[in-house]
Formats: C-alpha cells, sequence, structure tokens
C-alpha cells in the first residue's frame, strides 16, 4: 500500500478528478482530507472512501477557510504529508467578452487558490521536518492550457499558466528542506 500512514489532503475532491484522487489515496492506504465548497458531494465522497476520511469545507481562495483546514487536518491526524492541489474552475467566454469578475473568479480559484493553499500547507510540513518528521509532497495540478488554449478559455489558460510557474517557483523554495513538488 503506497500511501499507508501517509495524510493527505486533496483540495476540490468532491467530484471529478479530486475524487478520483481521493480515492486512490484512500485505496492507497492514506488517511484522506476531502476538501471542496460542496458539503454534500465532499460528504459523500469522504464517507465513500476505504479507511480513515475527513470532509472539510474550504474555499481555497479564503486564508481563514485554509487554515481552518490544516488546523482540523492536523488535529484529526497529526501531521500533513501530501498535497493535491487540485480545486479548479473554468468560465467560458470570448476574449471580447470575458467579463472582469469572471476572469477574478477564476484566478481566485485557480492560481490564488493553489498559492494560498500550498504556501499554508509548505508552512506545516516545514514545521514537520524541523520537528525530524520526513519531508513532505505537493502536488499542483495544471493543464494542456498551460501551453495551448482555445479562444473562449482566456481566464482557465493564464491561470493554469500562472500555476506552472508557481510550481517551478515553490519546488525551488522549497528544495531546501526535502519538500518536493
Amino acid at each position: 500500500m503506497a500511501f499507508e500512514n501517509k495524510v493527505a489532503i486533496v483540495t476540490g475532491a468532491a467530484r471529478g478528478i479530486g475524487r478520483a484522487c481521493a480515492e486512490r489515496l484512500a485505496a492507497g492506504g492514506a488517511q484522506v482530507v476531502v476538501a471542496d465548497i460542496d458539503v454534500d458531494a465532499g460528504e459523500a465522497t469522504a464517507a465513500g472512501l476505504p479507511g480513515e476520511a475527513l470532509f472539510i469545507d474550504c474555499d481555497v481562495g479564503e486564508r481563514l477557510d485554509i487554515r481552518n483546514m490544516i488546523a482540523q487536518s492536523v488535529e484529526a491526524f497529526g501531521r500533513i504529508d501530501i498535497l493535491i492541489n487540485n480545486a479548479g474552475i473554468n468560465h467560458r467566454a470570448s476574449f471580447l467578452d470575458l467579463e472582469e469578475e469572471d476572469f477574478d473568479r477564476v484566478l481566485r480559484v485557480n492560481l490564488k487558490g493553489s498559492f494560498l493553499v500550498g504556501q499554508a500547507v509548505a508552512r506545516q510540513m516545514v514545521e514537520q521536518v524541523e520537528a525530524d518528521e520526513k519531508p513532505g509532497a505537493i502536488v499542483n495540478l495544471s493543464s494542456i492550457n498551460a501551453e495551448v488554449t482555445n479562444a473562449d478559455q482566456l481566464a482557465y489558460a493564464v491561470s493554469k499558466g500562472g500555476v506552472r510557474q508557481l510550481t517551478r517557483a515553490m519546488a525551488l523554495a522549497r528544495a531546501p528542506c526535502g519538500i518536493r513538488l
């Protein structure tokens, strides 16, 4: 069991890719935190996982929600070994029709959310390393749209291109303490 005795947080885990990641981690023996804003689907996902799982209502664009998610995760499981930074949204509109609010909303979830959650979890992992525990791993999900895009997915492509660069910068910053990205 590849993830036995590991604690994993998966954002955007109520459905889709996030749910599949949570299921795979749980099947591999991990204790899984299902983080999402969709309470009903998130609770159902957590309840359907084998082993220990916990649902936490978390908006990845809200620093207070993220702090709460980390505190609850550590309280429940003692540490964080893995972060799957998956939460993401898309909004389709042509360049000329894309509203500022929609552009901001996509970047808030996809890019800012990846930054805020990644930074907060990395801080927790650094504390664990300083306490002589093993370093963890952070996985930021991007998209092929970071490289190529469709005319009606401007905000999504920009956000996922940003996630790629964010991941590179995070990897350089956290490599000295062994946190992998």
